[in-house]
This record gives C-alpha cells, sequence and structure tokens, in this order.
C-alpha cells in the first residue's frame, strides 16, 4: 500500500526520524513541511521520495500519517489554518502535548504520541508510542526499540529519563578531562572513555532482565578501585540525583519549553 508521511515542522529530531526511516527501508513518500528551510532542503536532497511542501496545510493535506514535530511552544502557530480529517493518523513528537490535547486538535483522526531519540536515524534506541497504533508501531519496525507504556504518566517518565542525554557526555568528558589532566594528550583520554563506556552499554544492552542488578557486582573486586569509587559516589549521594533532576521537569508547561 501506497502512503505519504507527512512531517510538520522539520528540526533534529524530524531529520533523524526520516534517516532512520530510510534506514529501515521504508520506501513511503514523505513530505515535509518548509520549516526548517535549511533541514528540509537537506532531507529532500539526500533521499528519494522526500519532498517539500509550500505550507504546513499542504503537509495535511497530501499526508496519510502526520508527525507533529515542531517546538512545543510553537504548537498553536504551526496549526493555525491545519486541518486534519477521518481516516487520518497524526503523532506527536512534542514534549508536552498530550493525547487529550491531539485529539482536541484532530477530533477525526486516530491520534498518538510518538517519542524517538536522535539515534533513531541509525535504527538504534528506544522509540514510545502510545497508545499503540497498528500503522505506527508498524511503521517503527526496524527502527529501535518500541516500547507502548501503559498510560502518559510512564511515557512522562520514559520522556523524563531521556533527559539525561547530553548529561552523559558531559559525564564522558569530565571522565576524560580528568585523564588529561593526569597527563594523557586529549585525543587518547577521550578514545580510552568513550570506548570504554560503549562496551560497557553494550554490556548492558546484551544482558538478561533478570541479570542486570548483578552487573555492578560483577564489574568490582571486593576492596578493589570499582568497589571503592562506586561506594565513594553511593556516599555522596551521586546515584539520587538524576532522579531529583528528572522529577523537577516532569511538570513543565510546554508553552515554557523553546
Amino acid at each position: 500500500m501506497t502512503r505519504c508521511l507527512g512531517f510538520i515542522g522539520v528540526g533534529t529530531i524530524a531529520s533523524a526520524f526520516v534517516a532512520g526511516l530510510r534506514h529501515a527501508g521504508v520506501a513511503d513518500a514523505i513530505v515535509l513541511s518548509p520549516r526548517s528551510e535549511a533541514t528540509s532542503r537537506d532531507l529532500a536532497g539526500r533521499f528519494s521520495g522526500v519532498t517539500r511542501a509550500a505550507s504546513n496545510a499542504e503537509v495535511a493535506e497530501a499526508s496519510d500519517i502526520v508527525f507533529l514535530a515542531m517546538r512545543p511552544a510553537q504548537v498553536e502557530e504551526a496549526l493555525e489554518g491545519v486541518t486534519f480529517r477521518a481516516g487520518q493518523t497524526v503523532a506527536s513528537f512534542v514534549t508536552g502535548l498530550s493525547v487529550p490535547d491531539l485529539a482536541a486538535i484532530a477530533p477525526l483522526s486516530t491520534v498518538a504520541r510518538v517519542l524517538p531519540l536522535p539515534m533513531i536515524s541509525k535504527g538504534r534506541g528506544p522509540v514510545i508510542c502510545f497508545p499503540a497504533v497498528a500503522a505506527l508501531t508498524g511503521l517503527l519496525s526496524g527502527m529501535g526499540d518500541i516500547l507502548v507504556p501503559e498510560d502518559e504518566t510512564q511515557l512522562r517518565a520514559m520522556g523524563g529519563v531521556s533527559g539525561f542525554m547530553s548529561s552523559f557526555f558531559e559525564l564522558q568528558q569530565s571522565l576524560a578531562d580528568w585523564l588529561v589532566a593526569q597527563g594523557l594528550s586529549g585525543r587518547n583520554a577521550n578514545l580510552y572513555v568513550r570506548s570504554m563506556m560503549a562496551g560497557l552499554a553494550e554490556t548492558g544492552r546484551g544482558t538478561a532482565f533478570e541479570d542486570l542488578a548483578g552487573l555492578p557486582a560483577e564489574h568490582e573486586t571486593k576492596g578493589g578501585l570499582n568497589e571503592r569509587v562506586r561506594h565513594h559516589l553511593r556516599e555522596q549521594g551521586w546515584f539520587g540525583q538524576p532522579g531529583l533532576a528528572f522529577a523537577g521537569v516532569q511538570g513543565l508547561d510546554r508553552r515554557k519549553l523553546k
């Protein structure tokens, strides 16, 4: 069946998603809104079957599945003059735009939230879909690990944890910077840290669920470096800090998010 996939708002996540679609072998036609102009032109030039529309309304009119990918504070402006029809699926990437909000925007359409991360461009990482809509879960197959939460509370929690991505890279850099302070070159320090982190992530990803809790103990010896470092960080409350940060962003009004 030939479909057309439309994107209203073409920024970093929409760009990664389009790349992920083509990486997964999805050959459907894709139509992009004119903003961001640079990104939409780049995608249209890189991938066959990807075109730019003259307006957001034109995207909605042409598409069977429409993805809303504008910034949270720009939803109302971007959808001015846009209508959605019966038989259409409208999926939102937008933080804070709830399923009831979507139902009010597109009352005749099937609506859902889809939360991809940047690594979806390579078919990796988690992608949340709520509620489970067959047209969407089928499309997402091969684009990463699909998770369907039980409700939007769970979706918001998982979305909150995605707020750790930039901190992950700052953590990596802080380890590398410490090595540089000990005399290593920046290149060697970064290679060592990022290679170690990648290996640990691969180990975690490949470990059975029931064995995950044992990974810390498996990577330390009694009285050794790892045990001592982990004990120090636990004593400092280090492992509890991310949860406090996540709790602090759960109730943010999307209109205040840029």
